[in-house]
């Protein structure tokens, strides 16, 4: 009886680990999406570029995300400017 209950204990010790090891190596993994299209127009995809860099501010809370992208500095450096600042590039 003493052997079964041992056991048991192990059994669920091991499994409290190992739920544990599985979630720092999810935490661990990056995730990645790509977004490709062949059908966009420039200002499409400066307007796509301006709202997944308002999704990274939203998401700063949570998670760190990071953007790449051909000249996406100068589209959200000229895209969040105010009217009312000069116009730099």
């Amino acid at each position: 009886m003493k052997k079964g209950w041992v056991n048991t204990f192990l059994k669920q010790v091991l499994d409290f680990y190992h739920l544990i090891s599985y979630i720092y190596r999810m935490k661990e993994k990056i995730k990645k999406v790509t977004i490709t299209s062949k059908n966009i127009t420039p200002k499409q995809w400066s307007l796509l570029l301006l709202e997944l860099n308002l999704v990274k501010q939203a998401w700063r809370p949570y998670a760190t995300l990071d953007l790449s992208a051909h000249g996406l500095k100068k589209v959200i450096r000229l895209g969040t400017r105010r009217h009312d600042q000069p116009h730099a590039l």
